[in-house]
């Protein structure tokens, strides 16, 4: 009795080659990265509270533009820190983008991340921050922690970026290493600090973590349908072998 392995090689290969197709396809849009904030990249109270956050850079082209998606996530009490802190409220995000490029809010719908700035200073930590975005309020350095994300919150605003010609794929590149050098900085505030050992309040810096791992380029995708090419032919020897 022959065994018909056709169909089921088939099957595998078709399935295979979607899932790939749709990986290349999210590769080729979305490029992305993600900050850490934490007391280790600076913050105004000595040791810090313990207030962190995650901030995701995603690139994204949408036509002739190019969005950042910014994703803001509340992770204070997630881990244990120095400050003891367990909860707080995460009312501003400040960042730099590249020379040149120029940033407004594309959407911030189901936000309550609404109020957008130019040229922001956090005082005692750091001024000169290119955009900043929070929750309503008269100044980025005042008002209260209504609004405010709290731990494991998160929020997601979009950003029209101009003034470049620079791909998503570009985009993420440069904004990474612009992270990594030094050369762009972003801060975040955090107001009712609960549980720490040093204050109510913190501002803290973002850096990227030394064991950050990047998103795939379209080249590493590409690679892999090629190495998915190789192993489908194989496949199809065996199968031929066994039906001969």
């Amino acid at each position: 009795m022959k065994t018909n392995f056709a169909q089921p090689l088939t099957a595998c290969i078709a399935t295979a080659g979607l899932v790939v197709a749709s990986s290349l396809l999210t590769a080729t849009q979305a490029q992305a990265f993600s900050l850490s904030v934490a007391p280790e990249y600076g913050t105004t109270n000595g040791i810090g509270t313990g207030a962190t956050a995650t901030l995701d850079f995603n690139f994204v082209q949408s036509g002739a533009d190019l969005l950042l998606n910014l994703g803001i996530t509340n992770t204070t009490g997630t881990q244990a820190t120095a400050g003891g802190a367990t909860n707080s409220s995460l009312v501003a995000v400040a960042f730099d983008v590249l020379t040149g490029v120029n940033a407004s809010v594309k959407s911030s719908a189901g936000s309550t991340f609404t109020k957008f700035w130019q040229n922001v200073d956090i005082s005692g930590l750091h001024n000169g921050f290119d955009y900043g975005i929070s929750t309503p309020r008269n100044t980025f350095n005042g008002g209260n922690a209504n609004g405010g994300l709290y731990k494991n919150q998160s929020t997601l605003v979009s950003f029209l970026l101009t003034g470049s010609s620079l791909s998503a794929a570009q985009a993420e590149s440069a904004f990474l290493t612009g992270f990594q050098n030094g050369t762009l900085k972003a801060g975040v505030r955090f107001q009712q600090v609960s549980g720490s050992k040093v204050g109510e309040s913190d501002k803290v810096m973002a850096g990227v973590s030394a064991d950050a791992e990047p998103v795939p380029e379209p080249t590493t995708i590409a690679g892999m349908v090629m190495g998915l090419g190789s192993l489908v032919a194989a496949r199809r020897k065996q199968a031929k072998k066994a039906l001969a």
